[in-house]
């Protein structure tokens, strides 16, 4: 390898390497070179910071994935689609180099800080550089934050993002040819904003986390890359993710200059002769430079895969695209194989290390061990590079070209058919339907009764529950008389379609206990609410051997427990609330509840003992009543929302029965026929039309989160084991299983004269019948996740 056509980059500043020079004067090159060595270690741990602020649902989390090469899905991806906002500061640090780490900041617009307290809040200082995602319009909170963050002497960055979508809107109205003249409005737009807004310095970076290889997320790099100082520039250039040649290019040029180090540390350092080559050097040096390289250029396993899921191909296609071997197998032996291969070619390049240290750069150099192994890694950085390279065009290769596989072109189809697909209820999993489900449960009404004996806080209770104050014009009346007559009804503030019911009080000469059952009829109400004071008296049991004889759900609450308060400490309060609680349960089971609902309240301190307790269950207790009460009509609308997905996908089978019986590459044959079909292909459309259901791993657990259970309890619904085990050898099992019955059915259609069903009407069956086993099997989850 000759020299190097550029200056390699420069790691000591003018102090190290004053100080490098003084130590090699006084005490030779050995006492230099572990200064090296830490210089070398201590690279990849310069810590660079990055603060990312913005508005909920502008993309943030989105965009901190992009900058960190993570898909959504991927270890360690900030979560996306999250409806609720950052409250504190929460840091995600690179995949492979911790040292980087972007932080997701809460937008100043969520809190009731002036912009100057926000920024103490935050610890404004501990970042590097500091990065505004907004949407559509600038907000007046981020430029109050911008403002301040201008005069405490650091860069602000104004990031616009989702710039696709802006693309793809342009092309549904058929005007692409106007998407420059789009881009320069929207950026005359904030330029001018900003300027309106006294930042005209500010500039404005139009981003796609979805593409970060379009649009402006290049110049937005090299614009953070130029205002960090030279120590940090180096991390954050490795830390990029491969999205275009240049970045490539960059990282070749940092890894370069860490060559020349590592080479240097190599032949110093715990150098051991290697055998049958002139050359001493620290194997083990090499071979974590090398792992390092390869990570950094995104070759290692786990980068490739994730590179594959993010763009939807086979790890082991782009695993080709590596020219050299050694690239996938670096290891001890591997290296010293490659080192007896270079170290005749080894060309001198003492220029080099020179630059790099100019102090003993040419004492390095002349040395066998430095040129060899220099040697040794810069040709395993050019191969690496390359490598690379080629890894990103056919990542970012448009699978639209003419030359494509069978397989391709199925996804193609499929990718056109999708659209036509899209609905209502269709396009988003299951989660659509379950919204539509809780909408209609919204709407359906429960009715709680709220009983109990004259003067134990009915109406305050109500009150409470409600958040209305006594006197207010909606409040129940509450009173040291009888103030309750007749039934009223108050709305839940919270709970959709629920009614509190606040019934007169018993045991007055007005309503009698005797008479009162006769007048306030439980059976109307969906939950009673039985109040209790002190004692449990003669009236309350009769309440509970009414309801327990109507089988109706009902709770008690222990009203005014305020009334109990004592100056004592909290050991003796909470003894006394368990001896309170104790009382109620154990009379409760004497009059037969077997798992009574005792809660202790006041009205008056709703944060205090059970009150909070008391509304989550209560909230529970309507989400089962409601599912109870109609599911009835849960059961039909399911069954009518996913019929819909069902009659959609069995249009699409005379657009794919083609790919599924092609005989090209690949052809298998079904078991005693001479049907033929492409098992890759029917595998393609299974998995299609397994997503579409909503009943892949994604889709299942995406919907577990929304409804807060695990997604192994949502799988366990499905009774088909072939709906998660879609692949070759399943498919081609269920063939050989189902073919004589799909023949026998065919046959008792068909015409004597073409009594031998075709492939394409076999697999047309096939289809069909999978589509209804992932449709019942879409109805069983669903049901169990409302």
């Amino acid at each position: 390898m000759g020299q190097s056509q550029s200056k390699p980059n420069r790691f000591f500043n003018d102090e190290e390497i004053k100080m490098i020079a003084q130590v090699y004067n006084q005490e030779g090159l050995d006492a230099v070179l572990p200064l090296i060595k830490d210089k070398c270690d201590n690279l990849d741990n310069e810590k660079v910071t990055i603060a990312v602020t913005g508005e909920s649902g502008v993309g943030k989390s989105a965009f901190i994935n992009a900058m960190r090469g993570l898909g959504p899905n991927d270890e360690g991806a900030a979560e996306e689609g999250i409806i609720e906002q950052t409250s504190k500061p929460t840091p995600y640090q690179h995949p492979t180099l911790p040292s980087v780490c972007l932080w997701d900041l809460p937008g100043i617009g969520t809190t009731r800080f002036s912009a100057r307290q926000y920024l103490d809040k935050v610890n404004f200082n501990t970042y590097d550089l500091f990065v505004l995602i907004t949407g559509e319009r600038f907000k007046e909170n981020d430029v109050k934050l911008a403002k301040e963050i201008k005069k405490m002497g650091k860069e602000f960055y104004f990031v616009r993002s989702k710039m696709d979508t802006v693309e793809v809107n342009l092309n549904e109205v058929g005007q692409h040819d106007r998407l420059e003249e789009v881009f320069d409005e929207i950026r005359m737009y904030y330029n001018r904003s900003l300027k309106e807004s006294g930042l005209p310095t500010s500039q404005v970076f139009l981003v796609s986390s979805r593409y970060p290889h379009r649009y402006d997320f290049m110049e937005f790099f090299g614009c953070l890359e130029s205002e960090l100082p030279d120590k940090k520039k180096n991390v954050f250039v490795l830390s990029l993710p491969n999205l275009t040649e240049a970045v490539i290019e960059k990282k070749k040029k940092v890894l370069r200059a860490k060559v020349l180090l590592a080479a240097v540390v190599s032949g110093g350092i715990g150098a051991i002769p290697i055998p049958g080559v002139s050359v001493a050097c620290d194997i083990g040096i090499l071979v974590v430079t090398l792992l390092h390289m390869r990570s950094y250029l995104g070759l290692d396993d786990e980068s490739l895969c994730r590179l594959a899921c993010r763009v939807n191909k086979p790890v082991q296609e782009l695993k080709a695209e590596i020219t050299s071997p050694f690239v996938l197998n670096i290891t001890p032996s591997s290296v010293i194989k490659l080192l007896t291969s270079t170290v005749s070619g080894a060309a001198m390049i003492a220029d080099e290390a020179l630059l790099l240290i100019p102090v003993i750069g040419s004492v390095i150099g002349a040395t066998v061990s430095f040129t060899a192994t220099c040697f040794l890694l810069n040709s395993a950085l050019n191969d690496f590079a390359k490598s690379a390279l080629n890894v990103l065009k056919k990542a970012i290769e448009d699978n639209s070209e003419p030359e494509v596989t069978e397989n391709v072109r199925l996804e193609l189809v499929v990718a056109k058919i999708q659209p036509k697909l899209f609905s209502p209820f269709t396009d988003n999993g299951l989660e659509d339907i379950i919204t539509e489900l809780q909408h209609v449960l919204d709407q359906r009404e429960v009715h709680i009764a709220v009983t109990g004996e004259s003067g134990k806080g009915k109406s305050a209770f109500i009150n409470a529950v409600c958040g209305l104050r006594p006197g207010d014009p909606e409040a129940a009346k509450e009173g040291f008389t009888e103030q309750t007559m007749e039934p009223k009804k108050y709305k839940h503030p919270s709970l959709p379609s629920v009614f509190l019911w606040d019934l007169p009080g018993a045991g007055t000469p007005t309503f009698e206990i005797a008479k009162y059952f006769k007048k306030v009829k439980f059976t109307e109400y969906h939950l009673i609410i039985l109040i209790v004071g002190n004692r449990f008296t003669e009236n309350d049991k009769l309440f509970v051997e009414k309801i327990r004889k109507i089988k109706q759900d009902f709770y008690v609450v222990r009203s005014k427990m305020d009334e109990h308060e004592q100056n004592d400490d909290q050991y003796s309060r909470n003894e006394r609330y368990k001896k309170i609680k104790h009382y109620c349960i154990s009379h409760l089971k004497e009059n037969g509840v077997d798992s009574p609902h005792v809660f202790l309240v006041s009205s008056r301190c709703t944060a205090d003992f059970d009150f909070m307790k008391l509304r989550q269950d209560l909230k529970l207790k309507v989400g089962e009543k409601k599912k109870d009460l109609y599911s009835r009509e849960i059961s039909e609308l399911v069954k009518h929302l996913v019929g819909k997905k069902k009659t959609k996908l069995k249009g699409t089978i005379s657009q794919l029965i083609s790919y599924a019986t092609d005989e090209g590459e690949g052809t298998t044959f079904i078991p005693g026929t001479t049907c033929a079909y492409n098992c890759d292909a029917v595998v393609e459309i299974l998995l299609f039309y397994r997503w579409y259901m909503g009943l892949d791993d994604e889709s299942i657990n995406q919907l577990a989160d929304k409804v807060g259970k695990s997604g192994e309890d949502l799988k366990a619904e499905v009774s088909d084991p072939l709906v998660f085990s879609i692949n070759p050898n399943s498919v081609q099992n269920v063939l050989s299983s189902s073919t004589s019955l799909i023949l026998y059915n065919l046959q008792s259609f068909l015409k004597p004269l073409t009594s031998v069903p075709k492939s394409s009407e076999i697999f047309s069956k096939l289809l069909e019948s999978m589509i209804d086993v992932f449709a019942e099997s879409a109805m069983s989850l669903t049901k169990k996740a409302a």
